[in-house]
């Protein structure tokens, strides 16, 4: 069935002209009539005139901005992979992805990065950024003043966001402690944490996870230290060597964060191959010392698929076909990775 404006407009009792400005976002049409044309829009599988879109949409194109702490962290190549990929999508429609790549967690810095974007006239905001009261209000600043936030990877407490687009870090880091009990058997863990920073809520969930599922397994462990690198393989390696040197009772080491071509390497150096090491995301590095038996298993979160979905929802907010009010967080699935299934 070839669903058209006509179609729509008798479906929903509306004039043909109704449904057009519905569609193209033209003029005051009532938010219930809206809605229910979107919604039979999509049941129906109307596919509108691109072409005919892209002309109205070039006028104002739909300016979504990305904010990534991505400069010296690999992870976040995959996030961006899949940002591109939905800008080359749905570019026809209008959409304009303008991307600021950060170094770290710096408050004034992550701040001054948001501003930018409002500044160059971003309507959305698809933000990996810390978990600080600071950025909470910046973010409810930009709800009030109807800017679309998606928080992408990682949530900020409290925050009036959109949605949150990422991993359910509390039941990755659970999943972690439910691998490690199987590993360890009977055998107590004396767990090195290195994390990325405690200003990353996914980093915290991480470890708070860990902890509260080898608990609830009764697996006899205790947290040497929790030591912050910054996702800097340089501190990750210095941090870990001297924690190896100051506590022999270490045999378990948590990558919580990026780090993790550091932490390899102050093992390899350390020469102990009964110290368990774990860590997230499918990186070369992550891969690499998987195979070398470095890394028992990795935890991944499908970063790609984060991307993509984190500027398909700042699109469907800037058109209308979600509901602002209402919309549900996207969580991208626990995977685990072994040598035996690496890709």
């Amino acid at each position: 069935m070839n669903v058209t404006v006509k179609t729509l407009a008798e479906a929903c009792g509306v004039s043909r002209g109704t449904v057009d400005r519905v569609l193209h976002n033209r003029g005051a049409v009532k938010p219930e009539v809206a809605l229910k044309v979107k919604t039979l829009a999509r049941e129906l599988g109307y596919v509108p005139n691109r072409a005919g879109r892209a002309l109205a949409t070039y006028r104002e194109p739909y300016k979504i901005g990305a904010l990534l702490p991505s400069v010296g962290n690999a992870f976040f190549d995959s996030i961006i992979e899949g940002m591109n990929n939905a800008n080359d999508e749905f570019s026809d429609l209008g959409v304009k992805v303008i991307m600021k790549n950060l170094q770290g967690y710096n408050l004034k810095e992550h701040l001054e990065a948001i501003d930018d974007l409002l500044s160059q006239g971003c309507k959305a905001l698809c933000l990996a950024t810390i978990n600080t009261p600071e950025i909470c209000e910046k973010i409810d600043y930009c709800t009030s003043n109807g800017i679309h936030v998606i928080l992408v990877n990682t949530d900020v407490e409290h925050a009036h966001r959109l949605c949150y687009v990422g991993s359910d870090y509390l039941n990755a880091g659970k999943t972690c402690a439910g691998m490690l009990a199987l590993i360890a058997r009977d055998d107590p863990l004396n767990i090195l944490i290195v994390t990325g920073s405690k200003l990353m809520l996914g980093h915290n969930l991480r470890i708070e996870g860990l902890k509260s599922e080898l608990s609830e397994l009764k697996v006899n462990y205790k947290i040497v230290d929790i030591v912050e690198c910054n996702d800097s393989d340089i501190l990750s390696q210095q941090l870990t060597s001297k924690m190896l040197q100051e506590h022999a009772e270490i045999n378990c080491i948590y990558i919580a964060g990026a780090g993790v071509q550091g932490v390899g390497a102050s093992l390899i150096a350390h020469g102990d191959p009964k110290i368990i090491a774990v860590a997230f995301d499918d990186i070369y590095a992550t891969r690499e010392l998987v195979k070398a038996g470095i890394i028992k298993f990795v935890v991944c979160q499908q970063p790609q698929r984060q991307g993509y979905h984190a500027i398909k929802r700042a699109y469907q907010a800037l058109s209308g076909l979600i509901d602002s009010n209402n919309s549900t967080d996207f969580y991208t699935d626990t995977l685990i990775k072994i040598n035996s299934n690496l890709n």
